[in-house]
């Protein structure tokens, strides 16, 4: 559908990429492949380390910032996480025919791609062992147990896909000629497995060796013994395997203003290819090299926020890192580059473009359109853009839209006819297949769209919510199914893109921006709905009788989507293949969605019914694997339950309150954390008004109150995202207010002090407000810090620190904030709880699942203050300064 381009990428595309393609240097990136390659192709972790000390200096050569994360081999097998079993380091692997004739077959120093990954060794001397030749998995089958021991099967099948089998014959290994298409001297590259040998095969798989030849030496070997009737080879194998690591490398171009918030850029190392994929991985360094120098010379600024250009295992590096490595949110989006800069009669001149994955948020798939376009345009390696759907390449599943990320993927992978490109995965991928200014061309490309989006603000959201608005609605107008089903899933995307587009908000009025956005939405659903002539409610679960298990949502308890081939024991991973869905039909999976509704979801997206007995078989598997909880109708919460249990603990209309929670006691509310919020909201009534904690605690390095994400939880961080959420301004403790009093409460924060009697939460304590623990003790309660400051206590400054925020014109402005205490209070707030139970000062009951307190907070406040009235004068604890 078409997409009108936004005024500001009209502009960058004129005025900035030309500067970006200016800088980029054919000689330095195609030596950059060069240099990859002397290591990654000996595919032996010793030198993947090699490679790692490579790019750390390019990166500190450019003038980035650098990190290497080392992630360790090994983990819980058969929990479907992406871990790598055990490093490998090789060191010798030959195979000598010694009888009939005397000649060496191959030498893994000669062509490390002669070695099957994840082979076994031999012992120091070598295995001799006669040749037998088996061509299909019939052959095979006909062979009993143990009925090959001491043979070498020579094979042009895949091993990989039949080790279980070939090791259970005996045999003390294999070697394949699998065929390369239109390359007979190549040699490809195999694996018994990915992270590993699968786990599930059982039997000698660290004696089990595996061996590579080309179909030309193939055809020679089974001439020889079809000649003289019997080969005797001797094969030497020698494989160091340990618990040790692999390394995920970032080089890191800081943000100017907000270097928390990443755009990150995924480029597979640890492969043995030129084009495949070192060519990703040096675009990768020439990108730091372009803009750290564009940045030095004053010719472009530095971006508000970071570019993270990673390198690593593939998935089993990447989606580790994501998982293991704290960050205060997610990436705002990234891309995949894989394979990239070949020659155009490799490729077929095709430059595609595969679109992020389909849940997530689509509007950087245009982005990325335009910039490519308009690279082209600059000059043409004899390339036409292509664009595709999404592609799993694995690294793309980190598009998942709860975890992830919206992340495009950039190849030159393909022919014609979807076919990869000739020599892919094997030893005829070398430098030569590269055209240097193809490359150039990627690393403009991809070089724009990472700028663009990392320096992007308020009023580039403004222009990309309307450009995509514009498109969802001419999409809806021009769609041959009037389906409720594909209605909905076209306004699915355009809800992930607005969604998505507020956290680039920076600057600006963020009523005005949100109310923008919120029309945008509302123009989608009314033309959606005049096109089924009938109102359209998104999202309304169904309850059609005879259906089974339509009533069940599930709900996503692990990052990303499983290792289905090789870490998921094999009756999971049979139920899931069993299920025909895509490993990314997990990420549909929101907790308000259910089995029923997520079938149409998929019914659209593959263009065919699928039913719900595949959904519910999909989902179950994953259930047993522990990446998702199935929720029957019946555990879930409505929002009339929680209103009559907030009734129910004394809440009236018209009151003043401030909550602390805890979404997962209260259990699966109906709508998540924002039905909570709505509950709240209806019990204390138009004239009450509610305030929750915001707080990011120093997680975040600047404070934007139109982003910055709060630590409190769920239900607080439903509220202040709500467009008549007030936010105070404060850089580590704001809180959020809706209600009548919503602004009187949050004016001033930042010039009043934290906890001052006048700053919000005092003055709902001083103007008769409660507070309200859901799921959570008193130790929660901020009111009690308020009482603490009040007495007054040495151990809190308010203003003893300096901090940074985002103000409302989009600068960053240096602020005076908390100084905490450096020890532990000698009274601990968790005998308020007890105090107050024990005067009878708070009510106590369910809300939901979770045990609730309702309590006035300026009793909280004076028994806090009570109990501290010995204490204060004596403590000696001073507030934490940062130097």
């Amino acid at each position: 559908m078409a997409w009108r381009t936004p005024l500001s990428l009209t502009n960058f595309c004129q005025k900035t990429l030309p500067l970006l393609d200016h800088h980029v240097k054919e000689d330095r990136i195609m030596e950059a492949v060069a240099t990859i390659i002397e290591t990654d192709q000996w595919n032996s972790f010793n030198r993947f380390h090699d490679t790692t000390k490579t790019l750390v200096r390019y990166y500190q050569e450019a003038g980035v910032d650098v990190e290497v994360a080392s992630l360790p081999t090994g983990g819980e097998m058969g929990s479907g996480r992406w871990i790598i079993h055990q490093a490998a380091d090789i060191n010798k692997a030959t195979v000598d025919i010694i009888n009939p004739v005397g000649q060496r077959l191959l030498d893994y120093q000669d062509n490390p791609w002669h070695l099957i990954q994840w082979s076994g060794s031999t012992p120091a001397a070598g295995i001799e062992s006669k040749i037998v030749i088996i061509d299909s998995r019939k052959e095979l089958d006909r062979i009993s147990a143990k009925g090959l021991v001491g043979k070498m099967v020579l094979t042009d099948l895949n091993p990989r896909h039949h080790l279980q089998k070939l090791i259970d014959t005996g045999a003390v290994g294999v070697i394949t000629d699998r065929p390369i298409p239109n390359l007979s001297d190549a040699i490809g590259w195999t694996k018994f497995g990915w992270g590993g040998i699968p786990i599930g095969v059982t039997g000698n798989q660290q004696d089990f060796v595996g061996l590579v030849i080309s179909k030309t030496q193939g055809a020679e070997l089974r001439q020889l013994l079809k000649k003289h009737g019997k080969v005797v080879v001797r094969t030497q194998v020698d494989i160091d395997r340990y618990h040790g690591s692999h390394d995920v490398v970032s080089g890191i171009i800081r943000g100017a203003d907000d270097p928390q918030d990443e755009l990150w850029v995924l480029a597979h190392s640890a492969e043995p290819g030129a084009h495949d994929n070192a060519s990703g991985v040096a675009l990768c360094v020439e990108i730091a090299r372009i803009m750290a120098e564009l940045i030095a010379q004053k010719l472009l600024p530095r971006p508000k926020r970071s570019i993270r250009l990673l390198s690593a295992y593939e998935c089993y590096g990447f989606f580790k890192y994501l998982e293991d490595t704290r960050y205060l949110q997610t990436p705002l989006a990234g891309v995949v580059v894989d394979t990239i800069g070949s020659k155009s009669e490799v490729c077929d001149g095709r430059l595609e473009w595969h679109a992020t994955i389909p849940m997530s948020a689509g509007f950087v798939d245009r982005v990325g359109e335009a910039i490519i376009h308009a690279t082209l345009n600059l000059s043409s390696p004899g390339y036409q853009l292509y664009l595709e759907p999404f592609v799993s390449t694995s690294d793309t599943l980190i598009g998942d839209p709860k975890y992830g990320f919206p992340a495009p993927w950039l190849t030159t992978h393909h022919q014609d006819q979807n076919i990869g490109f000739d020599a892919y995965h094997s030893s005829a991928d070398t430098i030569n297949l590269i055209d240097p200014k193809g490359l150039v061309t990627c690393v403009t490309a991809i070089a724009g769209y990472l700028y663009y989006l990392a320096d992007a603000g308020s009023q580039e959201v403004i222009e990309l919510a309307t450009a995509e608005t514009d498109r969802t609605i001419s999409q809806l107008r021009k769609s041959p199914q009037r389906l409720k089903a594909k209605v909905d899933y076209i306004c699915h995307g355009h809800r992930e893109t607005i969604n998505r587009l507020k956290r680039w908000m920076w600057g600006g009025d963020r009523k005005e921006i949100l109310v923008h956005l919120d029309n945008c939405q509302h123009q989608v659903q009314e033309a959606a709905s005049s096109i089924m002539s009938r109102p359209v409610t998104f999202r309304k679960a169904r309850t059609q009788k005879g259906e089974i298990n339509n009533q069940v949502y599930p709900h996503r308890t692990a990052v990303l989507s499983p290792d289905w081939g090789n870490n998921t024991n094999s009756e999971i991973r049979l139920k899931m293949e069993k299920s025909r869905l895509k490993p990314w039909a997990l990420f549909w999976a929101d907790s308000n969605r259910s089995l029923e509704e997520i079938a149409d979801a998929l019914s659209v997206e593959y263009g065919k019914k699928v039913t719900l007995r595949q959904v519910t078989n999909f989902f179950e598997a994953h259930q047993e694997l522990g990446y998702v909880k199935l929720i029957k109708a019946k555990d879930r919460i409505s929002k009339s339950q929680l209103v009559t249990n907030l009734h129910q603990l004394g809440l009236e209309s018209g009151m003043n309150l401030m909550v602390h929670s805890s979404l997962s006691q209260i259990g699966y509310p109906i709508g998540g954390a924002n039905m909570v919020v709505e509950a709240l909201l209806e019990v204390i009534g138009d004239q009450g008004t509610l305030m929750m904690p915001s707080f990011n605690h120093r997680s975040a390095e600047i404070f934007n109150p139109m982003t910055t994400p709060t630590i409190n939880g769920a239900i607080p961080e439903a509220m202040w995202r709500r467009m008549e959420a007030v936010r105070s301004l404060h850089p580590t403790h704001a809180v959020t207010a809706i209600g009548p009093k919503a602004a009187e409460y949050c004016e001033g924060h930042l010039e009043i002090g934290i906890w001052a009697e006048d700053s919000p939460i005092g003055r709902l304590i001083h103007g008769g407000g409660y507070i309200l623990s859901l799921g959570v003790t008193h130790e929660s309660s901020t009111a009690y810090h308020v009482a603490e400051v009040s007495m007054p206590c040495g151990c809190i400054d308010p203003f003893g620190n300096i901090d940074r925020v985002v103000t409302s014109d989009g600068t960053v402005a240096e602020v005076k904030g908390l100084a905490f205490r450096a020890g532990v209070c000698p009274v601990s707030p968790a005998e308020l709880d007890t105090a107050l139970n024990n005067l009878g000062l708070q009510r106590l009951g369910k809300v939901g699942k979770a045990d609730a307190a309702l309590v006035k907070a300026s009793d909280l406040w004076e028994i806090r203050r009570q109990h501290l009235k010995d204490a204060c004068p004596n403590c000696t604890i001073q507030p934490s300064i940062r130097k």
